[in-house]
């Protein structure tokens, strides 16, 4: 599990199928951990608890994190596909409130939902539950205190941000695990769109970099920028990082590719 794994940790975001099918097995080799999303900007797809626990049952080398929504389930709902997946070998869940729909109530609070479900360990099967943060020190140990027992942090877009972004969380000595999330930045329009939901601004000098560069070259720069960041994340003291924003032919392909290949490089 994420907690208990000291070690450093590559993850990546994976969207599950609009109707079920066997691409999970395509993970296989290719990637060991993968975190799953839940109906991500209200696409409803396939329920990511069956998903993951396809991944579990069909591809046992490949550990799937779950996200658990809470924008519009209340905990009842929430505590019986947890029950089911753990039924099924998922034991790692990412709490958060999901994407802000007009149409959604807001059924369950996320931090209620970390407790009830921490309160719930003492009667199933071993699992996890961990909780998204702002790279800010007071929302950061007001989490830790919920008791989330992992953190991911995020998305970052370029390596000359990440130390001071991961030093904001003022972290201690006994803190839970942080992943920082990671957005390979492929385009200048990409990149704005990316920082318009969310991830942190890159810097000036990173944008006209991007800009400055043929369109044929930018896929390369992206890969280089991604591993670059998650370089620095590594140096920074994170457990680990989650790649996100990708197609699932290119998480299972190009993405495997670029990750294998600096890995290689990291090791000469």
């Amino acid at each position: 599990m994420l907690t208990a794994n000291r070690d450093w940790t590559e993850i990546v975001e994976v969207n599950p199928p609009d109707l079920p099918d066997m691409s999970h097995l395509l993970l296989e080799g290719a990637w060991s951990h993968v975190l799953v999303t839940d109906n991500v900007f209200g696409r409803i797809r396939v329920s990511p608890y069956a998903y993951s626990a396809r991944i579990t049952h069909d591809v046992p080398s490949v550990h799937p994190t779950v996200v658990v929504s809470t924008r519009d389930r209340n905990i009842l709902a929430i505590e019986s596909e947890v029950r089911g997946a753990l039924g099924n070998g998922v034991n790692s869940f990412l709490v958060v409130v999901g994407d802000t729909m007009p149409q959604v109530d807001h059924l369950a609070d996320h931090q209620e939902v970390v407790k009830h479900l921490r309160d719930l360990q003492d009667r199933t099967p071993a699992f996890e539950v961990g909780m998204p943060t702002r790279f800010e020190s007071r929302q950061f140990r007001r989490r830790v205190d919920s008791g989330a027992e992992f953190f991911v942090a995020g998305p970052l877009l370029d390596p000359s941000t990440v130390g001071e972004q991961i030093a904001k969380l003022q972290m201690r000595d006994g803190d839970p695990p942080l992943y920082v999330m990671v957005i390979p930045p492929f385009s200048p329009g990409w990149v704005e769109q990316m920082e318009s939901v969310g991830a942190i601004p890159g810097t000036d000098r990173f944008k006209a970099d991007l800009v400055a560069l043929p369109s044929e070259e930018r896929r390369v720069f992206g890969w280089k920028v991604a591993t670059a960041t998650a370089a620095a994340a590594r140096r920074e003291g994170a457990a680990g990082v989650i790649l996100m924003g990708l197609r699932f032919d290119t998480v299972i392909d190009e993405a495997a590719e670029a990750w294998r290949g600096a890995s290689h490089r990291d090791q000469e």
